[in-house]
Parts: C-alpha cells; sequence; structure tokens
C-alpha cells in the first residue's frame, strides 16, 4: 500500500490541459508587459497547473524529473516546446516574504535562472557571451541599486538617509536599464522573445510580504519582454491588499489590483469528484467496492488536495472491510463498503464530530436524522455544519420519504457536510451498531 503525497505533479488529472494550452497561447503571442493571475483556492491545484504550463511553454519542468515530464507528454500532449524565444522562471514568493524588499529576491532568482538557462543552452560564441555576462552583471547592480532603494524609504526617518535619498536612481531609471539588461539575456527575434515569471504560493505571504512583491512589480518591473503570472488565491490577495495599503481611502484593494493585472484565469473546481478519488485508489476490490459505495451520492469535496488525503485514509481503512466469501452477497459488501466509507469521511473531515461519534455510537441516529431535515436541536455539535442539500420530507405516504434539491452552498467551505444523502440511504439499511467495527477499528 503506497500512500499519496501532496507534491504537484504533471500528470493531470482533472482535465485541464485545454485551459493549461489556453493560458500558454496568451502567453506566447500577448503583447508584453502583462501581468496575468491564476485564481484558485487552496489545495486546487495551482502550483500543478503552473507546472504544466511551464512544461507547455518550454517542454521541460526543472522542478520535476525527466520521467514525469516524458509521462506528462506521452499522456497529456504537454510540451510544445518554444523555449527558442521564451525563458521561464520560477519564483516562490512565500520562501522570501521576510525580506524587505521582495523584489529583491525575485531579480535575484531572474538572474540565477537565466544564468543557468545560458549554461543549458550552451549555444553563445564568444561575442555574445561577453554580451551575455555583461547584461547579467547589469542586472545584478540594478538589483542592489533596487535593495538600497527599498531600505533607505524604509527608514527613512534616519538623516543618513535623508541625505542621500537624492542619489537613489528614480524607478523609471532602473526600469529602463531592467528592459536593456534583459533584452540582451533572452533569445530569438527582439518581436518575439521573451521572459515569463512564474510567481508562485503568493496567498501563502504575509499580507505586507504580498504588497510589498506587488509594489516592486508595479513600480519596477513593467518591462517590455516581461510576462509575470500570479498564482494565488484572489480574494486572499485582496484582502492582503485592503488592510496595507498606506491609504485605504482612496480606492479599494479590487481597484488597486486592476491597475496591476486584468486577465485572470479561474481554474474550475472538480467537475467530478468520484472519478478522481477512484483515479487515486489501486485497480483492486476497493476501488470496486467504493465505487459501489458511492454510486450516484454526491459525498465529495470538490477539492484535489482534500480528495487526495481521503484516498490514502481509504487505502488504511480497507484493511477493515470483511473478507469477502461466497456466504456474503455483493449488496452485503456494499454495505459494508458504505458504512466504511461513512466512518473515514467523519474521521477525515469533521474530526470533532467524529470524537463524540466514537464516544457514543448512538449519535448515529441523531446525524442521519438531521441529514433529513428533522429536528435535532440538543445536538450542539451539529450545528456547526452545514447540509449541502435541501431535505423536504413527505408525509403524504404511508412510508415518509425525504427528498434532495440543490443548497447551492460555497464549494470551499470546509464545514458543508457532503454526505448528507450517502448518510440518509445508509440509514434505511443499518444502525448505530454496524458502525462499531471501523469506529472502535479506525485509524
Amino acid at each position: 500500500m503506497v500512500l499519496h503525497n501532496d507534491e504537484p505533479t504533471l500528470l493531470d488529472r482533472l482535465d485541464r490541459i485545454a485551459l493549461v494550452r489556453e493560458v500558454a497561447k496568451h502567453i506566447a503571442t500577448c503583447d508584453p508587459p502583462q501581468v496575468f493571475g491564476i485564481h484558485g483556492d487552496w489545495g486546487l491545484g495551482k502550483t500543478s497547473f503552473l507546472q504544466q504550463l511551464q512544461c507547455e511553454l518550454t517542454g521541460t519542468c526543472p522542478a520535476r524529473t525527466d520521467k514525469d515530464v516524458g509521462d506528462a507528454k506521452g499522456t497529456g500532449g504537454l510540451g510544445k516546446n518554444q523555449k527558442e524565444y521564451v525563458v521561464m522562471v520560477w519564483f516562490e514568493a512565500w520562501r522570501y516574504q521576510n525580506e524587505p524588499a521582495p523584489v529583491v529576491a525575485l531579480l535575484h532568482e531572474m538572474r540565477s535562472q537565466l544564468a543557468w538557462y545560458a549554461q543549458l543552452m550552451k549555444k553563445m560564441d564568444k561575442a555574445a557571451e561577453v554580451l551575455f555576462r555583461g547584461a547579467l552583471l547589469s542586472l545584478e547592480e540594478l538589483t542592489k541599486k533596487i535593495g538600497i532603494q527599498a531600505s533607505k524609504f524604509e527608514a527613512a526617518e534616519e538623516k543618513w538617509e535623508r541625505d542621500n535619498l537624492a542619489n537613489v536612481l528614480p524607478s523609471h531609471t532602473i526600469r529602463e536599464h531592467l528592459n536593456e539588461a534583459i533584452k540582451k539575456l533572452l533569445p530569438g527575434r527582439a518581436d518575439k522573445k521573451r521572459l515569463v515569471v512564474l510567481i508562485d504560493d503568493l496567498d501563502r505571504c504575509a499580507p505586507q510580504a504580498a504588497f510589498r512583491l506587488l509594489e516592486g512589480l508595479k513600480l519596477y518591473l513593467t518591462l517590455d519582454n516581461c510576462v509575470f503570472v500570479l498564482g494565488m488565491n484572489q480574494k486572499i490577495i485582496e484582502e492582503a491588499v485592503g488592510g496595507t495599503m498606506p491609504c485605504p481611502g482612496t480606492g479599494s484593494a479590487e481597484t488597486y489590483l486592476e491597475k496591476l493585472y486584468q486577465n485572470v484565469w479561474r481554474l474550475p473546481r472538480v467537475g467530478d469528484p468520484k472519478k478522481l478519488l477512484l483515479d487515486l485508489l489501486p485497480d483492486t476490490d476497493i476501488r470496486h467496492w467504493i465505487d459501489a459505495a458511492i454510486g450516484d451520492s454526491p459525498c465529495l469535496p470538490p477539492n484535489p488536495r482534500r480528495i487526495k488525503g481521503f484516498a490514502n485514509l481509504i487505502l488504511r481503512f480497507q484493511e477493515m472491510l470483511p473478507e469477502q466469501t461466497d456466504a456474503r452477497s455483493d449488496e452485503t459488501m456494499i454495505l459494508q463498503a458504505r458504512l466504511m466509507f461513512i466512518v473515514a469521511y467523519v474521521y477525515q473531515f469533521h474530526h470533532d464530530l467524529y470524537i463524540r461519534w466514537e464516544a457514543s455510537p448512538d449519535l448515529f441516529d441523531r446525524i442521519s436524522e438531521w441529514t433529513r431535515g428533522e429536528d435535532v436541536s440538543g445536538v450542539p455539535i451539529l450545528d456547526g455544519l452545514t447540509l449541502p442539500l435541501k431535505a423536504e420530507r413527505d408525509a403524504s405516504t404511508p412510508e415518509v420519504r425525504t427528498s434532495f434539491s440543490n443548497a447551492f452552498l460555497d464549494p470551499t467551505d470546509p464545514t458543508v457536510f457532503w454526505i448528507q444523502q450517502l448518510v440518509s440511504e445508509v440509514s434505511e439499511k443499518a444502525g448505530p451498531n454496524d458502525f462499531l467495527r471501523y469506529l472502535r477499528g479506525s485509524v
């Protein structure tokens, strides 16, 4: 049994190749300078998307192995390979959030990765090599100047800094020099060559750090040959900017960010969470039983990271399923798989509820009543959870029936109890004691 890790992947399990290619096309053909945004909630696969974008544009991805790249090209068709005029730089923003001027760290990364790129290509004659080295040196000196300028403005009240502020190059002059330096460092035709900088994890930065980096982009890096792609949760960035703007009354965070970027692609939620879960399970009996257990019930959060973690838990719980014998029908095994699935779900996503359920198995009766829309006042642990479906009870028939309709909740809300319908269905065939095997054997 091999558990999945949470590393990004070049393999597309989420049917996003078409979107990767769309964004790549705009990067390769847009009129720089440009800043694009890739919005996604946490766990929705922004880093994987950016790495797939890098592979699509250049045919490689330094963060992944050659085998990973080969597998991605073979199965997903990534890697049109436009590296003759597209050079890419990767920047993990949160690693530099404690820097006084994160844009300086970004420029250091640009310089370092451009130098690595030149070593990789090794196609320059002597004159071109001299020009390239000069451009790298110029980029290094400009980075120092930006760093000095940032540090002085941070402590502008000190006398020495007040006396020397006049000697700092204005931002537009630094920008002109950066333009020239980067043009010399890029290959290909002048009208096509471009440096693409992928900035990941901007939303993991502290608000001040995110704001300083965005300010640095606006001041210094609006460059003729540069395209910046920001991987972020847009809502978090808006909150960060709104809380750190020097003059909040002069305009909203949305207005501020519109000046920086106008084009944002929003990663779609997982269209078929069940399919993703099954893809993450081995092609053994456990996949068959989980497939049958879920059936048509919408019972999974549409978030890749959460589903991957849940797949790992299913792999750990599967040992508790009873061994299949000739005396056991499929229907019995499917019920057992459903019992295990429900316990595993609550264990993974609603642990406070799980603790109380484990201590008092009869709580299942109240949970099942709650999923059917019945009054469960007096069970405060359920007040903090949200049902994704509206339950309507029809008492006009001899056997009371419950119908469900979509409640249209925020799919990113961690309080949503996605297995509502499954619990309601299982409660018709199982009671509190039927869950004991899994509650007491949980890992």
